[in-house]
């Protein structure tokens, strides 16, 4: 796949693959059904760890194949990209663990909100660890992850007894971690997200990485944004599609409105394409990109809702699904204060 096709309007996924995440769609937002199958069929495809350390392709293919998920089933993305940056974050390493989320025998979550904004000096690290003899243990809790299912494996940052920071590939399973998990969410209660309290919890040197955080994050940062930038460009693209066949009678009156958020996403998508690729460019436009990725969403679902009418007030309908999923964009981490506030700190 060629960065171009960033812009293109032939999907990245096998048509197969993608009638079947939209065909799911409405049982996912509903909770009824895993994204976790989805994540199986793309990993059977090759298209789950596009552009990751010593993998196939860049990341701009990885961005999109998440794009083109989005556009039919946004917490289907979500949790593809959560996987995909857990893969991110310990393939360097080449342990076996990467073996197995490479193929999706187990799923891998990304535990790293916390971690981000402690190198940002926002907060401290909430996961400590202290050494006992070739042991970590670990105690604290992270706020907010997902695909926490039974089996996954969850990738953490804990600052360490003494000083200095390891980075840990935590099974779920492990005594003495407790998932608490979140109900009632907005589209994605299917994306097994929740909290993780720990306590005592003991890990092994096959699951500690001794790589310092502002390392790591230098390391994985550009493709972490650049890869959430992807899926919420993908529920852009389908609400103004849906926006497109909804401009005749009063729907007209906002053809104005759609014209300048189908500018935008033009603009997003060749900024995109540009910036998946380099490596050089500095973060401060990563950082603006993936807030006017999040925006772009938002507004052209509010734009959507308002074309559609009492048609998309119905909660079934897909326009009631993508104001639910664009919900979700401004406070996932990092979230819109957050990427405000880099913005200014940087200008």
């Amino acid at each position: 796949m060629a960065t171009e096709s960033l812009a293109a309007t032939t999907p990245a996924l096998p048509a197969g693959l993608r009638d079947g995440v939209a065909a799911r769609a409405a049982a996912v937002d509903a909770g009824a059904e895993s994204p976790r199958r989805a994540l199986e069929e793309l990993a059977s495809a090759d298209l789950l760890a596009l552009g990751a350390p010593g993998q196939a392709g860049t990341v701009a293919d990885m961005a999109v194949v998440l794009a083109d998920l989005a556009e039919v089933c946004l917490p289907t993305a979500f949790c593809a990209w959560g996987h995909r940056m857990a893969i991110e974050y310990l393939a360097p390493a080449g342990r076996p663990v990467v073996d197995d989320l490479l193929v999706m025998r187990r799923p891998g979550g990304s535990a790293m909100a916390a971690a981000f904004k402690a190198h940002l000096g926002l907060e401290p690290l909430p996961v400590t660890a202290r050494r006992e003899g070739d042991d970590l243990v670990l105690d604290g809790s992270i706020a907010w992850a997902s695909n926490l299912h039974d089996d996954a494996v969850a990738v953490l940052a804990a600052g360490l007894e003494g000083g200095g920071e390891a980075i840990v590939a935590l099974p779920i399973a492990t005594p003495g971690v407790r998932v608490r998990p979140a109900r009632g969410l907005l589209a994605l209660d299917a994306t097994a997200s929740g909290g993780i309290r720990l306590e005592g919890v003991r890990v092994g040197t096959e699951a500690v990485y001794d790589e310092p955080l502002a390392a790591f994050v230098a390391r994985v940062r550009r493709p972490f944004l650049v890869l959430q930038t992807a899926f919420c460009l993908g529920l852009a693209r389908a609400a103004l599609v849906a926006v497109e066949s909804g401009l005749v009678g009063l729907g007209r009156e906002l053809a104005e409105d759609a014209a300048a958020l189908a500018d935008t996403r033009d603009d997003v998508e060749r900024r995109l394409s540009d910036l998946a690729e380099r490596t050089d460019a500095p973060m401060r436009d990563v950082v603006s990109l993936r807030l006017d990725a999040a925006v772009l969403a938002r507004e052209a679902v509010r734009v959507e809702a308002a074309v559609a009418g009492g048609r998309g007030y119905v909660g079934s309908s897909p326009t009631g699904r993508r104001l639910r999923e664009a919900a979700f964009l401004p406070v996932q981490s990092p979230s819109e204060g957050q990427l405000r506030w880099e913005l200014r700190q940087s200008a």
